[in-house]
């Protein structure tokens, strides 16, 4: 992925460079993996405590955990724990990445920082981190995210054939999980490397934000005056009003447009045969649904302070206020039919 000119037009202009996945093989084991997650996080936390008093006390245990700052710095910190005490640690700072990112670059430099310790060749290595997600790409199929470092953890972990990788509850008072977790947030802190790429993950995410503000700002721009004084935003998934019975969604959609069984479309249409009027003997319209005379008191809205802004939530993003009112009414089958 290359930037172009800025000059090109904006539906050709690309985003950053970025490291390019490559198709990896999909890897068959006759033996099943066992679950990153057995039990709740608080259960899970007092089994690898436990689970620490009895480990040889030559295991090497990497604690590694990513962070995201505030203005976006992602950085990751790891420690590596042998019988109980901290021998090696580091912390660094990435691009433009994400959370995930910085877990799985975490994992590998504490992985490499282990390795390097004397007679690591023959010694066990546990890697635990908190991101169950980053854990399943550690010792199975890479996400195309950060896919490099992955590879690279996984070609490491198998030349060397003792290391495990384990998922650890975070935020559960794991001594080497917390120390972790400071050195992450060290790491946010330091300059970001000149040679730093976007990582998948963190354009993806920059490319769904754009939409987002660029759809919502052609909305702002482009939606009828009826439609603004709703407050209705554009609608980034299905809209719940769509699981309304196809009746009900008419009578929504025809209050919201102003498009229906109302007087003033008939005579601008010139409907002559339509009846224009509600039984109760005023002008059908979008809203006379709120003001009719013939609704029960017990089944009316309340309206104060501002009628205007009670009738726009409700025929609005409140919808559910006005599907109640018609219901509790029966305004459309009794009182103001469309013959």
């Amino acid at each position: 992925m290359h930037i172009l000119s800025p000059n090109a037009p904006p539906r050709l202009r690309l985003g950053p460079s970025s490291s390019r996945p490559v198709l990896v093989p999909r890897k068959y084991s006759s033996e099943t993996p066992q679950p990153l997650q057995t039990a709740s996080k608080e259960d899970s936390a007092k089994d690898f405590l436990d689970w620490l008093q009895f480990i040889p006390p030559s295991t090497l245990i990497v604690y590694s955990d990513g962070s995201l700052s505030p203005t976006g710095a992602a950085g990751y910190g790891f420690t590596v724990h042998q019988n109980g005490h901290s021998t090696r640690q580091g912390a660094g700072r990435l691009g433009p990445a994400e959370v995930f990112d910085a877990e799985a670059k975490g994992a590998l430099e504490g992985l490499k920082a282990a390795l390097r310790l004397p007679q690591s060749a023959t010694q066990r290595i546990v890697v635990c981190l908190d991101n169950i997600a980053a854990a399943k790409c550690l010792r199975g199929k890479p996400s195309d995210s950060s896919q490099r470092v992955f590879l690279t953890f996984q070609a490491l972990a198998k030349t060397h054939r003792k290391t495990k990788v384990r998922w650890i509850p975070g935020h559960t008072k794991i001594p080497g999980n917390e120390q972790a977790d400071i050195l992450a947030k060290t790491g946010c802190a330091q300059p970001e490397p000149a040679d730093a790429v976007p990582t998948l993950a963190f354009l993806r995410k920059t490319a769904r934000q754009r939409s987002r503000i660029a759809v919502q700002a052609w909305w702002d721009a482009s939606a009828l005056d009826k439609y603004q004084s709703l407050t209705l935003k554009f609608p980034s998934s299905c809209p719940p009003e769509l699981a309304l019975p196809r009746t009900m969604l008419y009578h929504l959609l025809a209050a919201r447009t102003h498009h229906g069984d109302f007087a003033d479309y008939h005579e601008r249409f010139q409907h002559n045969d339509a009846c224009v009027t509600c039984s109760c003997g005023r002008r059908k319209a979008p809203t006379h649904l709120f003001y009719c005379r013939k609704i029960q008191s017990r089944c009316r809205m309340r309206l104060a302070p501002s009628p205007t802004v009670a009738i726009n939530q409700a025929i609005g993003r409140d919808f559910d206020k006005f599907v109640k009112l018609v219901k509790a009414s029966s305004f459309f089958q009794k009182i103001c039919p469309r013959h």
